[in-house]
């Protein structure tokens, strides 16, 4: 067997132009990574998944955001660096972005035998603007790239080599974690299978892979068994949350209204227009130059791009499930070479044209000079200039200067979260220890009207107050350009509920069958908790009293804390009544109940014994009582099979700002 053609020793020069290309992409990529957190679909990765213990990220697929591996590294540097330090949550794509550029100059000069395909390919995926954003987002795009490429290398490494256990053993570790990052993956693996069963079973007459048929056997057998075990770990890996996935799946498919994909031909572009945005269309010719591009191996070499190219699309219109256009930019690696190797057949072609060959090494040099200025100028017109946004240090500064310990926060749109997440953590659980609400305020973009807030459901919480509150005001202060603090209430709240209110007060159960009842050492740091069982038929409602009547007459906010014991299984919120006496008799009055930052992902992990956690989950909900003398009903509302553990429950009455 022949392995590919011994190349020139690198020079000191050569070593000294990499150098120089990976110093420019760590800069690249460097810039501006300390910006704040959030913006696209990072806000919702990190306030779902990033910050959810590790339990909640491998068991929980009910949002295609959650990168599994990925987030679990999020986790992990959230844990290390602090959940909003820009650089430490962005390091794991930095990083992978980083070594992926790497893996396609070995990639590079494996497949065209070339130093000058390798380098420019290096350059170009460098200043590539598609790459450098996947490497200084939270998201596992950067991963993706990373595994392809080297999954592609170590199957070339174990085909070429006579030594293939370490190779083998890499190789599964890589196309485990491709897949448990993004699961659409799998085409990937599938298209690299494909390519794979090409080359044993085409001719190798120069030896590049095989010395006789025994070799060919031997290697066969051993990448079967190697995608054996990524199959295998796969599935131990996503089986407890296949039910979610499928779930998911039909949401995604890609067949949708959104999408409009149904035929490759509309398929592909929307693929390659993720990796070649906007004019960046122009230089797609290039690759299928590249696929002339005539070296000793281009031709055993070619199907490789081809197959892994085409053929998870052909899969993904076969099976109606597919994802974003992101979702393939495992490719990215393959066309990025590709596109270097057409740059020098441009050259090659042109010196043809004039019959000087000596100038086909300045003209694709010059063409990749082209590539590299527009990328640049992309970079730093477009691309930088877009990620400018507000200082999340100065804007979590400004909230905790115009706030109190003990008030509560919302937050009017999800894109604020982030920087006033921990402020609002830190106040609940002073508001749960002390059974104290000093305030209520609201963090809103200073244009939007105040009457319209509707926390999830998404239904305005003052529509029955409406009448009696006209032209709602309040104070506010700017914690950002154009984002307000709100104060909505002029005094404290007047809590209803005693410290241990869910264990002191009797339950009824008032629909369905099942168990409620006290616990001791459920809850966290062993206290007592309420625990609600359904049986195995039917919901289960269950309800109780609050002991204090109340008088209202002004308009008010009733405010309702809680934490529940986390768990997988949908669980539906709390529910308060108010009965007042009418002539007519009894009225019972629902308001509409908002969930106060619904998607904060505000978790309690406590510690039980050595090495065992407690995970709570922290939850608020907001409503607007009109005037009037009521007596108040909590209830609880479980599914069949399902247990509840619920604990700290707090209540407050507080009068708003400005009432009717």
């Amino acid at each position: 067997m022949t392995t590919h053609k011994t190349l020139p020793n690198t020079t000191k020069a050569s070593l000294t132009l990499i150098a120089t290309i990976f110093a420019l992409a760590l800069a690249l990529r460097f810039y501006h990574l300390d910006r704040a957190l959030g913006g696209n679909d990072e806000n919702a990765m990190l306030l779902y998944f990033g910050y959810a213990p590790l339990k909640t990220i491998v068991t929980n697929y009910w949002d295609v955001n959650n990168h599994i591996f990925h987030s679990i590294l999020v986790r992990l540097m959230g844990a290390m660096f602090g959940e909003e330090s820009s650089i430490g949550i962005r390091l794991p794509t930095l990083v992978f972005g980083l070594a992926s550029l790497w893996v396609i100059y070995l990639l590079s000069l494996d497949l065209f035998n070339s130093h000058l395909v390798a380098r420019m390919a290096l350059l170009i995926a460098s200043v590539n603007p598609v790459h450098t954003f996947y490497s200084q987002t939270a998201r596992g795009y950067s991963l993706i790239i990373f595994f392809s490429a080297t999954s592609i290398l170590l199957t070339l490494k174990v085909l070429q080599s006579g030594r293939l256990s370490h190779i083998g053993l890499m190789l599964t570790i890589c196309g485990f974690f491709s897949v448990y990052t993004v699961p659409t993956n799998i085409y990937f693996l599938f298209g690299l299978a494909a390519w794979i069963s090409t080359v044993l079973i085409m001719p190798d007459p120069k030896k590049i892979f095989f010395n006789d048929k025994k070799d060919r056997q031997q290697k066969g057998i051993f990448l079967l068994k190697v995608f054996i075990a990524i199959t295998i770990f796969c599935l131990l890996a996503y089986f407890p949350l296949l039910g979610q996935m499928l779930e998911t799946i039909k949401n995604h498919q890609i067949m949708t209204a959104e999408t409009h994909w149904n035929s490759l031909s509309e398929l592909i572009p929307g693929v390659l227009e993720k990796i070649f945005p906007g004019d960046f269309f122009l230089f797609i010719p290039l690759l299928i130059l590249g696929l002339s591009y005539k070296n000793p191996r281009n031709q055993t070499h070619k199907s490789l791009f081809l197959i892994i190219f085409l053929l998870p699309f052909t899969t993904t219109l076969i099976t109606g499930v597919g994802g974003y256009p992101r979702n393939y930019l495992y490719n990215f690696p393959l066309l990025i070479i590709l596109m270097a190797a057409g740059m020098i057949q441009t050259g090659t072609v042109f010196s043809f044209v004039v019959k000087k060959l000596e100038t086909s090494r300045w003209i694709a040099l010059g063409v990749c000079a082209v590539y590299c200025i527009f990328s640049v100028h992309i970079l730093f017109h477009e691309y930088y200039p877009s990620l400018t946004t507000f200082d999340g240090r100065k804007y979590k500064e400004k909230i905790l200067k115009h706030s109190k310990p003990n008030d509560l926060i919302a937050i009017e749109n999800p894109e604020n979260y982030l920087y006033a997440r921990s402020v609002y953590q830190k106040n609940f659980l002073n508001i749960l220890t002390e059974n104290r609400l000093s305030g209520f305020q609201l963090i809103a973009n200073k244009d939007f009207n105040l009457i319209n807030y509707a926390p999830p459901p998404g239904e305005k919480i003052f529509a029955q107050v409406q009448g009696q509150v006209n032209n709602l005001s309040s104070v506010n202060h700017a914690v950002a350009e154009e984002i307000n603090i709100n104060q909505m209430t002029n005094f404290e709240g007047v809590p209803l509920l005693p410290i241990n209110f869910e264990t002191s007060i009797p339950w009824t159960i008032t629909q369905g069958k099942g168990l409620v009842s006290q616990h001791n050492n459920f809850g966290s740091k062993g206290s007592s908790a309420l625990l609600l069982k359904a049986n195995d038929l039917e919901e289960m409602t269950a309800a109780t009293i609050i002991p204090k009547q109340i008088s209202l007459t002004k308009p008010s906010f009733i405010i309702l804390l809680w934490k529940k014991k986390l768990t997988n299984q949908v669980v539906y919120n709390p529910v308060l009544t108010f009965e007042s006496d009418a002539a007519n008799g009894r009225k019972t009055l629902q308001p509409k109940l908002g969930l106060i930052n619904d998607g904060i992902n505000f978790n309690i992990t406590e510690r039980k014994g050595l090495f065992g956690f407690s995970h709570w989950g922290a939850h608020s909900l907001l409503g607007v009582v009109p005037p009037g003398n009521y007596s108040i009903a909590l209830w609880l509302r479980c599914q069949p099979k399902q247990t509840l553990i619920y604990e700290d429950f707090r209540l407050f009455l507080i009068e708003l700002a400005d009432g009717g």
